[in-house]
């Protein structure tokens, strides 16, 4: 009789049932677990040798140690995870969306030298919450805590935090949370809902919000080096490991880690026989024309796509990744196959205009954003007052808004928490404003002097009873790339977010399987999936899509408008990466 297998050999092996580990890397979770067992004298190399039960019995307890380790840091990753909290949460509470943006995208299923993982940063930010709610000091204010206007996954996570919370149980309730929410979720629900409890108790103290944030959650120190030795900047040999550990949680190369960390090591090696240093990017492009004169031929490329790795890994992980933007951007050239993209956009322009010309301007004429600039004419019978912005006063927000379809309504910034639909500013309604600067590029509205009125091309559009078809393809072509590039010099994840979202759209224009969902506990991918997410919602708001769970569908009437704001968003992006990054 043949011993029996080890569960860990089997690739669709299942923990006893109710039990998750988190961030399972697959061939790394016998690696994972094996200190763990070996606690309890269970040999990872004899699992036949060992009793079933038993065995059950030393996974559960080894599983909730392990993610217990995931999400309980110590020393100087507690106090990085701690202060990272406090950066977030600030950043959120001034509403500062590049620098969350930034921020989260540092955060990966590892810590590293500057960041805490996300396990580290989603635990210490539930023990923040179970901390705050069980002061009974502070329950008056808590009774208040509104969570903010967020997209309703983020809402409904929040809320179930918050219910754990309550009762000091939200680091006991990590593992259901995350099982029902994800990790990213969780981890962004229960930031937004700190910054709104810190917000609530400084609010009913009549204290600023840093006072209570310095008293709740104090700044933490890293362990100093002693007196008069020189400030602590990582060696080759740290920056080593740190890539390793970071090759390790990505996915694509997860598996070849170790392969790839070695050859990475005896690269910096050789760079270092030649006095350059490859963890410096002002040595970068010697060092690349080292590499390129040293390494056998049939190697370049190999070596040229472990460098890039590390590119990526300085960019995800260091507290100023921008200065590693012209090496990413040398070496992204140098490894690009420059094949043709997998759109063929002849094909897709053809299968829009087989549909009916009369089909497709009607379809067009339906949609909110053509339809409603027939009442732009009524309004601007006569110049209407604009804010210092160049925006539609408060006053006529909800009038602009139903131009569109959209439920607005404007209100005083001293009155009490807004609810749905109410706005301090137009700025606040994204669709109405992506309209409103569309209506300004087209040159259908003039904004001037504090005042708005019809400008020199309103004839063209509104001169006769309906819009021409070729104005409405205009209008929606030129709204799509508004939407999509007016963040791009704001935040530093919007070129990727619009990039997935440029993606998302083609393969559905030309048939093409949807792009794979992001790994939960890849934060920066999270991110960027997230933000798509929200373009594409803003497009189904105005009818210019719908979406089939996460998969747009474009009606066939207006897939030649999309199309051609996809082209001209791709064109302002290529100009902008050119003038920016290169």
């Amino acid at each position: 009789m043949t011993d029996p297998k080890s569960p860990f050999d089997d690739p669709q092996f299942v923990l006893p049932p109710g039990i998750n580990i988190r961030h399972q890397a697959g061939a790394d979770l016998l690696e994972q677990l094996a200190p763990l067992l070996a606690a309890d004298g269970i040999d990872v190399d004899h699992l036949s040798d060992a009793d079933p039960e038993a065995l059950n019995a030393a996974l559960v307890r080894a599983v909730e140690r392990h993610n217990m380790e995931l999400s309980t840091p110590v020393g100087d990753q507690r106090a990085r995870a701690i202060n990272t909290l406090r950066d977030l949460t600030v950043a959120l509470h001034a509403e500062n969306v590049a620098e969350v943006q930034n921020l989260f995208g540092t955060i990966g299923p590892a810590a590293t030298r500057h960041r805490p993982s996300s396990g580290h940063l989603t635990g210490i930010t539930m023990e923040t919450l179970d901390a705050i709610y069980r002061d009974v000091a502070l329950h008056p204010a808590l009774h208040v805590v509104e969570i903010p206007q967020v997209d309703p996954p983020t809402k409904t996570a929040a809320q179930d935090i918050l219910a754990s919370a309550a009762g000091g149980q939200a680091f006991r309730s990590l593992d259901e949370l995350l099982t029902n929410h994800g990790g990213f979720e969780i981890s962004r629900a229960g930031l937004y809902l700190l910054a709104a409890t810190v917000e609530a108790i400084a609010e009913h103290q009549q204290v600023p919000f840093m006072t209570v944030l310095h008293e709740l959650v104090p700044a933490q120190a890293l362990r100093q080096p002693a007196p008069g030795s020189a400030p602590q900047v990582p060696t080759s040999q740290e920056y080593l490991d740190d890539f390793a550990s970071w090759l390790k949680s990505q996915d694509d190369v997860a598996e070849m880690a170790p392969k790839i960390s070695v050859i990475f090591a005896s690269m910096v090696t050789d760079a270092h026989h030649e006095a350059l240093d490859p963890h410096d990017p002002e040595d970068f492009s010697d060092w690349l024309l080292a590499v390129l004169a040293n390494t056998d031929q049939q190697y370049v490329v190999t070596a040229l796509e472990i460098i890039k790795h590390y590119v990526q890994f300085r960019l995800r992980t260091d507290l100023a990744p921008e200065v590693w933007h012209p090496a990413h951007a040398k070496i992204t050239d140098m490894t690009a196959s420059h094949q043709a993209p997998p759109w063929d956009f002849e094909q897709i322009f053809a299968t829009a205009q087989r549909v009916d010309a009369q089909q497709r301007h009607r379809a067009m004429l339906q949609v909110p954003i053509v339809s409603g600039i027939l009442k732009v004419r009524d309004w601007l019978a006569a110049p209407q007052a604009v804010t210092e912005s160049g925006v539609p006063v408060r006053a006529d927000i909800a009038q602009v808004g139903a131009m569109i379809g959209l439920r607005v309504q404007g209100v005083n910034q001293e009155s009490a928490q807004p609810t749905d639909g109410e706005v301090v500013s137009a700025l606040d309604v994204p669709e109405l404003m992506m309209w409103w600067w569309t209506l300004q590029e087209l040159g259908i509205i003039t904004v001037a002097t504090g005042n708005v009125e019809l400008g020199p091309a309103a004839e063209e559009y509104l001169g006769q009873q309906h819009i021409p078809a070729e104005g409405a393809e205009g209008i929606i072509a030129t709204y799509i790339k508004v939407l999509l590039i007016h963040g791009l010099e704001h935040a530093p994840l919007e070129v990727s977010s619009v990039g997935h979202t440029l993606g998302r759209l083609l393969n559905s224009l030309a048939a093409l399987p949807p792009a794979h969902p992001a790994s939960p506990d890849d934060f920066r991918s999270q991110l960027v999936q997230q933000r798509s997410d929200e373009y594409l919602r803003s497009m189904q708001t105005l009818g210019l899509v719908h979406l089939d769970g996460r998969i747009p569908q474009i009606p066939a009437g207006l897939q030649s408008a999309v199309l051609y704001g996809l082209m001209m968003a791709m064109d302002y992006i290529d100009d902008f990466m050119d003038q920016n990054f290169t």
